[in-house]
């Protein structure tokens, strides 16, 4: 299964990445020692950094949302441009009959974002240990409950490689999303 999840890794090395950088710069504004900064080590650890083991709620949770937050947002821009202009537009060609490769780099792009959005396993479930606790309040553990399922889902997920099958499979639904909220725009 680890080999799956380097190829995946290596195939989408720009979410990657990114995403490994936005781990890094988390952990060095929350002041957490990395143990391996390597981005794209040929492990299960591709895309993420190895750092120390995290005891406070608030730097856990922003460890593993802020990454998070930034390749979401990377993802649904560079989707929504190549998925609109490819999938539902069906731009595949330039007006003088070149392929439009400037779309499928678009669209390659915002999958690749979006196939690493998730936090490693074990940060998620050192996140589900530090809020799941008998000292937390009822109220923080209401809150934070969507944002941690979302992502321990993922990260679930992205451990297998499924996160490449969603990401693809959200590109071809977003221009039909798209159309719901703005259907002059789309259509």
């Amino acid at each position: 299964m680890t080999t799956l999840y380097v190829i995946i890794k290596y195939f989408t090395i720009v979410g990657t990445f990114t995403k490994a950088f936005f781990e890094h710069l988390s952990c060095r504004i929350y002041e957490v020692l990395i143990e391996d900064g390597r981005y794209l080590a040929p492990t299960e650890m591709c895309g993420h950094v190895e750092h120390e083991f995290i005891k406070k709620r608030g730097v856990c949770f922003g460890i593993c949302f802020f990454p998070f937050m930034f390749n979401l947002i990377l993802g649904l821009v560079f989707t929504s441009v190549g998925a609109l202009n490819v999938l539902h537009l069906g731009e595949f060609f330039t007006a003088s009959g070149k392929i439009n490769i400037l779309n499928y780099v678009f669209l390659w792009l915002g999958i690749s974002f979006l196939t690493n959005l998730f936090p490693q396993m074990e940060d998620a479930l050192t996140l589900k240990e530090l809020i799941y606790n008998k000292e937390t309040n009822l109220f923080v553990k209401i809150i934070a409950a969507p944002i941690f399922a979302i992502l321990y889902c993922g990260a679930k997920l992205e451990r297998y490689g499924l996160t490449l099958i969603t990401s693809i499979l959200f590109a071809f639904v977003l221009p039909s999303i798209y159309g719901l909220f703005l259907p002059l725009a789309v259509l």
